[in-house]
């Protein structure tokens, strides 16, 4: 029985892709044919962005355990992309310094009513829009169908385009990692993106969704995916591959990027410590 279940959530993750390809593919005939395809005049305002912080640093802030191993108050007069429910570091970076970013459907489900009363930069994928009833956040055209089997996935935006496409590498940071070279930043820092997870036995899980009934032991708050919040089976390596895979696009655009995170197991990008970095 249960592995006739197993092949049920199989093939209806299969059909969810070929159906995922689908509706992007029609997406992006929509977008090509109007300017309104994105909401809340989304279009225009992210071109506003583009190459804006030019020359500027920036920090990708993940919302790994080794957060709590950080001073992150030195992040206060920062550039940070933040993720998801991360609403505690709103309090510390300026606020008009901090890009809030959400990509996972799950997420949205479980926090509409937080995010939707978000102020200041917030970044939202296309194929999520439709949730989203605040015309504060501006909505990116993102594709998340490719095939991941392929030696180049996954793919990364392109830079000198106006109307830029973001791609999906199996987490948030990736987004936010796309979103910092199309604006312009020519030195990342990430932090927090420690890609180090388990799965407690405690949790409901159906296919590839999971639901905590308990507190959250792989992120730096325990109620981040606490009880009663769903999340995603955790594919580290399908991460790791996605930051491999962003190296030679960042490198192309004279973008240096590190790790200058507390430990953890992303190996993608040289390593440089927090506490140094600030100081210079």
């Amino acid at each position: 029985m249960k592995q006739l279940i197993e092949i049920y959530y199989k093939i209806r993750y299969w059909l969810g892709k070929k159906k995922k390809l689908l509706s992007e593919k029609l997406f992006a005939l929509r977008y090509f044919l109007s300017q309104n395809a994105l909401k809340n005049n989304s279009r225009k305002r992210l071109l506003s962005f583009k190459n804006l912080y030019d020359c500027k640093r920036c920090f990708i802030v993940g919302n790994g355990p080794s957060l709590n191993k950080m001073n992150l108050n030195l992040l206060k007069n920062e550039y940070c992309f933040i993720f998801n429910g991360a609403y505690s570091l709103r309090k510390i970076i300026e606020p008009k310094k901090i890009f809030h970013v959400v990509e996972d459907r799950l997420v949205l489900d479980d926090n509409i009513n937080e995010i939707n009363s978000l102020q200041g930069n917030v970044f939202l994928p296309s194929d999520l829009q439709t949730k989203i009833s605040s015309k504060n956040p501006i909505i990116c055209h993102f594709q998340r169908a490719d095939e991941e089997n392929s030696k180049n996935w996954p793919n990364f935006v392109n830079c000198s385009s106006d109307d830029p496409i973001f791609y999906w590498g199996g987490t948030v940071a990736y987004f936010g990692l796309q979103l910092a070279a199309w604006m312009g930043f020519k030195k990342i820092y990430i932090i927090g993106v420690d890609l180090t997870y388990q799965i407690p036995d405690s949790v409901i899980k159906r296919g590839s969704v999971l639901e905590s009934t308990e507190d959250d032991v792989n992120h730096f708050e325990k109620s981040y995916f606490g009880k009663g919040k769903k999340w995603h089976v955790p594919q580290p390596d399908r991460m790791q591959n996605a930051f491999n895979n962003s190296v030679k696009p960042l490198e192309s655009l004279n973008i240096k990027t590190y790790n200058a995170g507390v430990g953890g197991n992303l190996s993608a990008y040289e390593r440089k410590d927090f506490k140094e970095i600030l100081s210079e």
